[in-house]
């Protein structure tokens, strides 16, 4: 039997005055309406885009010609800019990160995760911009692991909030990745980000809703239970966060912009274009209050900087 837990609407007019959210589900993904990224943001605006991700998890913005100074303005105003990972960075702003697939490098990330969760502080979110999408497909799709969480009856959900996971990059495909690059890249990111244990379930303290915080990409398994429970456990919340009712399945317009929550979602990029091209930009950000990132992963590991 499903959860019938009684749904209330978030008072979007009572909410918002100088943003118009526009709601793609239930309380999960909208659209974000009057906000022009070419120019710089008020205060009033960014409070409000900050309350939107919080409410909202994952929101959208029409197509818009950005420079990256302002690709990474609009990702500060939900926190500080992280390290990243391991991609590359464009040419002159290290700050953005480009995943860039086409006939000689084949789409290589679709696979359910949340990013960077095998880190001891994974980011809060990322903003990203698709600038060149191919002639169809190529789409992202999003899950509320909130919604999945609220979803499950409540004896499941207190089993859950006992129980740790291994998070860990190693099980995904960027061991491979970082093995054509040479024994010194892989060598260098085992010793820099080793594996590290998260709570089932964590509470995101922008909106107070527990989340589920596992993902297929980078949890290795759950600990503290029988191993053949832990595998059970795992592959069960796997599939269950892949529920219609939790997701949003986003078709890209090129230049289009997304801003998701990191702690309270997690995404999966269809790998159905190939051979064409598709160019994604990126900024991930950190939690307010963290410091900014003085050297990012890809210099860290792939460059042989220490700092």
């Amino acid at each position: 039997m499903a959860n019938t837990q009684e749904l209330t609407l978030i008072d979007i007019a009572q909410r918002y005055r100088h943003i118009l959210p526009v709601p793609r589900m239930p309380n999960f993904a909208a659209w974000i309406e009057g906000v022009d990224l070419t120019q710089p943001l008020t205060e009033p605006v960014q409070v409000e885009l900050r309350q939107a991700l919080n409410d909202f998890e994952v929101i959208f913005f029409r197509p818009q010609t950005i420079t990256p100074a302002q690709h990474v303005a609009l990702a500060k105003v939900f926190g500080p800019v992280s390290g990243g990972s391991y991609f590359e960075r464009k040419p002159g702003a290290p700050e953005l990160e480009m995943i860039v697939f086409d006939r000689d490098r084949p789409p290589s990330i679709d696979n359910w995760h949340t990013d960077i969760s095998w880190k001891p502080n994974p980011p809060l979110g990322t903003a990203i911009q698709i600038t060149v999408t191919p002639p169809a497909g190529g789409n992202t799709c999003w899950s509320s692991t909130s919604k999945a969480y609220d979803g499950l009856s409540p004896g499941m959900q207190a089993y859950l909030e006992g129980l740790s996971a291994v998070h860990t990059w190693e099980v995904s495909g960027f061991r491979e990745a970082l093995g054509r690059r040479g024994d010194d890249a892989l060598i260098a990111a085992i010793k820099a980000f080793k594996p590290v244990i998260h709570p089932v379930v964590r509470t995101n303290p922008g909106s107070g809703r527990k989340c589920l915080f596992v993902n297929a990409d980078f949890t290795r398994n759950i600990v503290g239970i029988d191993r053949h429970e832990a595998r059970s456990m795992l592959n069960f919340l796997l599939d269950w966060m892949q529920k219609p009712e939790f997701m949003v399945h986003h078709q890209w317009e090129a230049d289009g912009i997304a801003v998701w929550d990191n702690r309270s979602t997690q995404h999966y990029a269809l790998a159905d274009y190939w051979p064409h091209q598709r160019v994604n930009q990126r900024v991930t950000f950190d939690e307010p209050g963290a410091p900014a990132a003085t050297v990012n992963v890809n210099q860290q590991v792939l460059q042989g900087d220490k700092r």
